[in-house]
């Protein structure tokens, strides 16, 4: 079998509208993908950066430009992912071992794997062929604004709102009286104090919230601990749990893990998540970062698994460079074709 070349090239994408959560506002998101050919197959995967997890763009190809003659010896998806494994235990790579890299090549691995076998990723992985929904991100801006991406998102049964500003519970309450159907999910990413998360979820909880996202910092594991007892609304981890090392610091003090291949660093280190998370009685909502489909294709691979799902970030994008994946609505069915079943837009 011929050994795999490894590349990258740059993905520049821009939302359709400004994208704003508690700790900033944009529209560009500097991703890339991975390339990895052998013969007449190239797997892709994309990478997508985040400074919150100690990455960015140039970083990240830099280093896969130094492992290159590495992963020309390695061997199918197995061979790679324990190259992740080594990469995420290294010292003096970043902060956080570099989880959006390994997410990208993971995914390239297993997409040109499933091209040479001549199988879509979620049967060589012994899944049933996903087709799920998706929840809408309603991004933080101007209330006219959010109650306009609401109105345009009617197709979408489940709506997630970002919180974390000022008059949010009155903007959440304006969205509850005008989309009476919807279910609501709301992300405050980190951006409430102990009181003001307290005070927040006692009005969540009147308008039937489905869960809440990352309600304190991270690192607050105390006030986590102190609000859990005080809501009966499920709280999920993002921030506060990047990969399966972490689970166990955080178990007790949340209802459910948001689980994304940027974070946990690829299809197996998610899967492997997913599972522990299953195992010690916590939920699963399977998210993403802002990606083009090539990004959202290697998660739906395990979307089957999840309890929730939050695979909207090409659905946000002005321009899509992929595609394969087929959307009715809110419904996202992975394709049947070899690998991850996505191709670049000709």
């Amino acid at each position: 079998m011929e050994m795999p070349h490894a590349s990258t090239r740059e993905l520049d994408l821009r939302t359709a509208a400004p994208f704003g959560i508690s700790r900033w506002t944009h529209s560009e998101f500097a991703n890339y993908a991975v390339e990895l050919r052998a013969g007449d197959h190239v797997g892709r995967g994309e990478a997508a950066p985040n400074r919150r997890y100690g990455e960015s763009r140039g970083e990240g190809m830099a280093v896969l430009t130094d492992l290159a003659p590495e992963i020309a010896d390695l061997e199918g998806p197995a061979g790679v992912e324990a190259l992740c494994d080594r990469l995420a235990a290294s010292e003096g790579t970043a902060a956080t071992a570099w989880p959006a890299l390994r997410a990208g090549l993971s995914a390239a691995a297993w997409d040109l794997a499933g091209k040479q076998a001549g199988e879509p990723v979620w049967r060589m992985l012994g899944l049933e062929r996903p087709s799920v929904r998706t929840s809408y991100t309603i991004a933080i801006g101007a209330p006219e604004q959010m109650l306009a991406q609401a109105r345009a998102a009617s197709a979408f049964g489940t709506l997630k709102v970002k919180l974390g500003f000022d008059g949010d519970l009155e903007l959440a309450q304006a969205l509850a009286r005008e989309l009476p159907q919807t279910a609501f999910r709301y992300d405050a990413n980190e951006g409430w104090s102990r009181e003001r998360a307290a005070a927040s979820l006692v009005a969540l909880a009147e308008l039937g919230a489905e869960l809440v996202e990352q309600p304190l910092p991270a690192a607050d594991a105390d006030g986590m601990a102190w609000l859990k007892e005080r809501t009966s609304v499920p709280l999920f981890a993002d921030e506060a749990v990047l990969n399966i090392d972490e689970l166990d610091a955080v178990a007790e003090l949340y209802d459910g893990v948001v689980v994304k291949l940027s974070k946990a660093g690829g299809i197996a280190g998610a899967f492997a998540l997913i599972s522990a998370c299953t195992g010690r009685g916590l939920r699963v909502l399977l998210g993403c970062m802002v990606e083009s489909s090539l990004g959202i294709a290697a998660g739906l691979q395990l979307a089957g698994l999840a309890d929730h799902v939050d695979l909207d970030g090409a659905l946000l994008l002005a321009e899509d460079p992929f595609t394969g994946i087929a959307v009715d609505g809110d419904l996202l069915t992975a394709s049947h074709e070899p690998g991850l079943g996505v191709r670049p837009v000709e």
